[in-house]
Parts: structure tokens; C-alpha cells; sequence
């Protein structure tokens, strides 16, 4: 019966937890055991680039659900465990201490791992990383000691790390390789008012700065020091170097179990991959996306919730398709800036309201289709927007650019626009998935 299998979860973050959480209320009855190679329990990783890394918030208040959750919901844990090999043809997953846990069907939320600078830039141990609740907690009891602060990567994380550090007091220093800041997913305007915002509180960007060393260097007081230097030639001492470069998914396992990957584990739009007894949700997978018209892997809270959702309805033997509009949210300085929708490939945008007042919105578009919006200090116009794209509704630039145009009533109700379904359908989907020749 598909309601009383057992079903084993591997990796403990926030999509596990919601899968867990799905699959209980679809009526699975069954046993359920979660594995994780962190010692604990499922928990929020974006506040730890903002209020956990600022001392703000406790390590309990990070917990995606309280501890009584799991034994509420019946799961077995196996915590600190890192799985070694999934052998499909047994059904089974092997844990590095040597453990066989049996499988009746898999969830593989294994998540995304940091991206680091190459050896020949860095000695281990020199350069700090933030993906981990063990990540922040060194971050926090070095701080102290660093008065001068390097950030390598002027990304969402490596902004909101300066953010947090300028205002307790750390010097920072923001090395940039491209030419401004986040050239790739968003207009010159909103570079142009982040720039300005940490410049403002005593941030100091450098964008086109390629990092090509950092040495450790021994003062003569017998204090240690590091110097980070950029191709043109420039040095930046630092007291602490923190390297915020991207992430990389998690797909080795399951490659190694010759499930289809490519920049993550392929799933079709059930989360299902290409053996039906494995689903795989959240950062580490590419799934088809009805509404942008392609294959994505987002890193996303929102993401890894609700294609967890999926995934739990497709072993619970219920029909439930993910697709919805991708959005994020960063907080720096007191601002909350919304991003939603995809803006690659934009050809012009418009912007509404005043960058220099510090409450805006840009809206993207490709060949005149309104596809994406990141909204400053405007959650109104963010829902609004969310609401349009999820709906594939009509805004025209003209519209976007008058401000007296109002966005939440074009998304209530919004009018739907008719595109060619760009995915095959489910029968089409499991010939996408076909596995590789072994």
C-alpha cells in the first residue's frame, strides 16, 4: 500500500522537515526516517547570513519546527550521518559508519554545498564560508578579533554579511570580480542603490576586483594577518576573509546512482526523478517550470517548501504539479528587497518610484512580456507582481512606468494569457527522464 511504505529522507533541511510535515498530512502512515549529515534538527539557514550572525537571534529560534515535531510525526533520525551510496537495486541507502537503512521509497533533499576558492588562491583554513549553523557559530566567536573584514563576492550573502558587520562595527571591504554589483540579476538602478546604501554606512565596494591570493602574513609583534590581492595589483589587509561566491548542488549521490543530473538531479514537474521509487526537492534539483517556460534550479525558501509539498503528493500516490514563480527576499540595512520572477534574458525594464527615496520597484520585461520584478521596501507590488506572473498576465512598460497605475488591481482579477505548453506531458516527461546508459 503507498500509505504504509517506508519512506527514508535524505538530507535535514528545511524542504526534509516540509516534506515530513506534507507526507503526514496526505495520510502516509508508514515509517519515516530522516538523515542528516548536520548534528541538528532541521533549521532556517537564511537568518544566518542576517539576524544569527548578528547575535539577534538563538540557535533555537533557527528551527524550521520544534524538536516534538518528529516525534509527533513518528521519525526516525539518523543525525550526523552523512549517506555514502544509495543501491537502488536493493533498495537500501548507505551511511559512512557502515549502516544499512531498507527503503521502500526515497526522498533526496540533499540541498547545495558552498562553491570555494581554488587551492592556488588560498590555503585551507585562511578563507571563511557561511552555508552552515557551524559556519556562523566560528563567524561569531572569531569576530570579535577582526577589525578589518574582507568579503570575497559582492552577492545577496556577501551584501547582507557587510550589512551586518558594518553595523557592528567591523571595517569591510566588498571584493567584486564583475564590473557591478549582481550584473546577471539585476538593472544598473538597483547595482547603482545597493552600492549606495553600503557606501552610506561605511562599506567599501570594489567591483572589478578578480582575487588572485591570500597570504597569511606574520607581524612583527607576532600577530598574524592575511593580505588579499587582486589582479590589478592592489592589496587588502584583513584581520578575517569571508568568501560568498555561490553554492553548488548536491547531486553527486545520486549521479553516483545513475539518476539523471545536470546542475542537479532532474526531476519532472511531480518532483519525481527518473526511477519512480525516488523524488528529490528543493536546492539540489532542475525541474520544468510551466510558467518561465524552462528547466530551473532555484536556491530559494520558497522552492524548497513547496516542491517538497510535491514531492510528498507524488509518494503518497496523490497527482500534484510544481509550478510556480520563482521569489526571494534580502534584507540589508533596514530595506527588504523582493525578487520575483526570472530576469535573464530581459531586453528593457522600467522603474517605478525613486531610488533615491529608498522605496521602488523595477519591472523586467522580454519582448514586451512582463517576466520579473524586485521590488525595494514595496511588498505590495511584490504580491501584485507575483500574483500577474503566476497568472502569465498582460502588463504592458507603459503600465509599469505609471506610477498611478495600480499594480494590485491589474492581478485582481488577472487576466490570463494564452502560451503554447512548453513541457511534454506526464507520458512525455518519464521518456525526458530516461536514464542514462550505464
Amino acid at each position: 500500500m503507498t500509505h504504509t511504505r517506508h519512506i527514508v529522507v535524505v538530507g535535514a533541511g528545511q524542504s526534509a522537515a516540509q516534506f515530513i510535515e506534507a507526507a503526514r498530512g496526505a495520510g502516509h502512515v508508514g515509517r519515516l526516517t530522516l538523515i542528516g549529515d548536520e548534528l541538528p534538527l532541521p533549521y532556517q539557514r537564511p537568518p544566518l547570513s542576517k539576524e544569527y550572525l548578528a547575535g539577534a537571534r538563538s540557535a533555537d529560534w533557527l528551527s524550521y519546527r520544534e524538536p516534538h515535531f518528529y516525534s509527533r510525526h513518528d521519525v526516525a533520525t539518523h543525525l550526523g550521518r552523512r549517506v555514502a551510496a544509495i543501491d537502488r537495486a536493493r533498495q537500501q541507502v548507505q551511511l559512512d559508519d557502515g549502516t544499512a537503512v531498507e527503503y521502500d521509497a526515497l526522498c533526496l533533499a540533499t540541498g547545495t554545498r558552498v562553491r570555494r576558492l581554488p587551492e592556488t588562491v588560498v590555503a585551507a583554513g585562511d578563507v571563511h564560508y557561511l552555508r552552515t549553523i557551524a559556519d556562523a557559530d566560528v563567524l561569531r566567536a572569531q569576530l570579535p578579533s577582526a577589525r578589518r573584514v574582507v568579503i570575497v563576492g559582492g552577492g545577496f550573502i556577501g551584501l547582507e554579511v557587510a550589512a551586518v558587520l558594518s553595523r557592528l562595527g567591523h571595517e569591510v571591504v566588498v571584493l567584486e570580480v564583475a564590473p557591478r554589483l549582481l550584473p546577471r540579476v539585476a538593472a544598473p538602478e538597483l547595482s547603482a542603490f545597493l552600492y549606495r546604501q553600503h557606501a552610506a554606512h561605511g562599506v567599501r565596494i570594489v567591483c572589478g576586483a578578480s582575487v588572485v591570493s591570500i597570504q597569511r602574513q606574520r607581524h612583527p609583534d607576532k600577530s598574524d594577518a592575511l593580505l588579499v590581492k587582486t589582479a590589478n595589483g592592489d592589496d587588502w589587509p584583513a584581520d578575517m576573509v569571508i568568501a560568498g561566491i555561490g553554492i553548488l548542488p548536491n547531486e553527486e549521490l545520486a549521479a553516483a546512482a545513475k539518476l539523471v543530473c545536470d546542475d542537479g538531479i532532474v526531476v519532472d514537474e511531480t518532483a519525481c526523478t527518473s526511477d519512480p521509487n525516488i523524488v528529490a526537492a528543493g536546492d539540489c534539483t532542475r525541474h520544468p517550470n510551466d510558467i518561465v517556460g524552462r528547466a530551473l534550479r532555484l536556491e530559494t525558501v520558497h522552492n524548497a517548501v513547496e516542491q517538497a509539498k510535491v514531492a510528498a503528493q507524488t509518494l503518497c500516490g496523490r497527482v500534484s504539479r510544481y509550478a510556480q514563480t520563482p521569489w526571494v527576499w534580502s534584507d540589508q540595512f533596514g530595506f527588504r528587497l523582493h525578487v520575483v520572477g526570472q530576469i535573464d534574458g530581459y531586453d528593457s525594464h522600467v522603474i517605478r518610484g525613486d531610488p533615491d527615496h529608498g522605496k521602488f520597484a523595477v519591472c523586467y520585461f522580454r519582448q514586451g512580456r512582463f517576466i520579473a520584478l524586485h521590488a525595494v521596501n514595496r511588498p505590495a507590488e511584490f504580491a501584485a507582481a507575483r500574483r500577474l506572473l503566476n497568472a502569465r498576465a498582460e502588463l504592458t512598460p507603459e503600465q509599469a512606468a505609471d506610477t498611478d497605475f495600480n499594480l494590485a488591481g491589474a492581478a485582481q482579477p488577472a487576466r490570463r494569457l494564452e502560451f503554447a505548453r512548453p513541457w511534454p506531458t506526464r507520458k512525455r516527461s518519464a521518456a525526458i527522464l530516461a536514464e542514462r546508459p550505464s
